[in-house]
């Protein structure tokens, strides 16, 4: 079958709100709907939203704590700890909810990083390198059925720790509910139509243009239905279902492109705490997932500007709430991949200037690494 014949998997559901009247003036406000390819959850786009201006929300005055565990982590870690060749370490959980609970911490140790400009390429390189022997671990073991593998960086992204970190958990009894539910919707749509779904989506983004953000060795694209401004979705366009199927060369060529998601967010889009969730398929079934499913990364802006970036429609009910469309976000993004960076695309305060701490740290960046 080929991919003409298939329905768009990418249905946006415009539609307008009821009048109201606000400040004296009639009102009435366009939306969309808009429902996830890969696992079926529904995000509404409002476009009223969108006009409000995104401002820089970074701290740039962060600075690191005097007495940071992980840097000393030979002292206040517990033992049993993996030293990766990549240079990472990985040491158990303090407070473990999984029979395999590790937290995976990337030099350098002593004076940690703490911007996502910082990242460089051998941080990419650790990331993957030590999410593989992990896995490798957790593979041997038969009543681990997968592996959890997610990023916390920044003090509003849910760590409890500064430093840079990874934290690698074994999947015991059940798999967890968002990778479930994506395994779940992603086979329906393979039975369907007999694509994998994410070449049906790669081919119809690509056909579309207007949310790829990096289209080479990995796909990189604003999510089409997101769960938070700003979604990032990247997977490699060979047939892996998990990072199992990998060789060394594979997972340099699928991570090293991402890196430059970091800075672009960070300069371009004001994001300085996100998550990154690894989502791959179950161990007994990797093999035949590679029909229907693909190893891919989430990478989920946080707002520290906000008390909270889930309120009650995400949580009582699991539709989220968008006020960028991402189709914006590509296009800022895009610029950092075609164009290199460039100062003057800089995200601006309310004033309409960028933040003189914003400038000193891309120009640093830019002047060190040259990338």
């Amino acid at each position: 079958m080929t991919t003409t014949m298939i329905k768009s998997l990418l249905v946006d559901y415009a539609a307008r709100t009821v009048p109201f009247v606000a400040g004296g003036e009639c009102k009435e406000m366009a939306y969309s709907t808009r429902v996830d390819p890969l696992s079926g959850q529904v995000c509404k786009i409002s476009e009223e939203r969108a006009k409000r201006a995104i401002a820089i929300s970074v701290d740039l005055n962060i600075s690191p704590i005097q007495h940071c565990d992980f840097c000393n982590y030979k002292e206040k870690t517990p033992e049993n700890r993996i030293e990766h060749e990549c240079g990472a370490v990985s040491v158990p959980n303090k407070y473990p909810w999984e029979k395999y609970d590790w937290i995976t911490l990337y030099p350098p140790f002593g004076e940690h990083k703490l911007l996502l400009s910082d990242l460089y390429f051998d941080d990419m390189d650790r990331m993957i390198e030590s999410s593989y022997d992990l896995s490798c671990v957790c593979a041997r073991d038969p009543s681990v059925i997968g592996f959890m593998d997610f990023t916390n960086w920044g003090p509003f992204a849910g760590a409890s720790q500064q430093h840079p970190h990874s934290q690698r958990k074994s999947i015991t009894c059940h798999l967890d509910p968002r990778q479930a539910r994506e395994l779940s919707h992603c086979r329906r749509i393979y039975q369907r139509y007999g694509v994998n779904p994410f070449d049906l989506l790669l081919d119809e983004e690509r056909r579309r243009g207007e949310r790829v953000v990096h289209d080479n060795d990995v796909f990189i694209t604003a999510a089409f239905a997101p769960s938070c401004p700003d979604e990032i979705l990247v997977f490699p366009k060979e047939p892996i279902a998990h990072i199992l199927q990998t060789d060394n060369h594979m997972r340099r060529k699928i991570i090293r492109p991402v890196l430059g998601i970091f800075p672009a967010l960070f300069f371009y889009r004001g994001i300085s705490d996100l998550n990154i969730a690894v989502h791959m398929a179950p161990f007994a079934i990797m093999e035949e997932a590679r029909k229907y499913y693909r190893w891919h990364l989430h990478i989920l802006p946080r707002r520290s500007r906000l008390p909270s970036d889930r309120a009650g429609a995400e949580i009582g009910f699991e539709t989220y709430i968008i006020d960028t469309p991402p189709e914006k976000t590509a296009t800022e993004l895009r610029k950092w991949y075609n164009e290199g960076p460039r100062e003057d695309r800089l995200t601006l305060r309310q004033d309409g200037t960028p933040h003189p701490d914003l400038v000193a740290a891309f120009r640093r960046v830019t002047n060190n690494n040259h990338h």
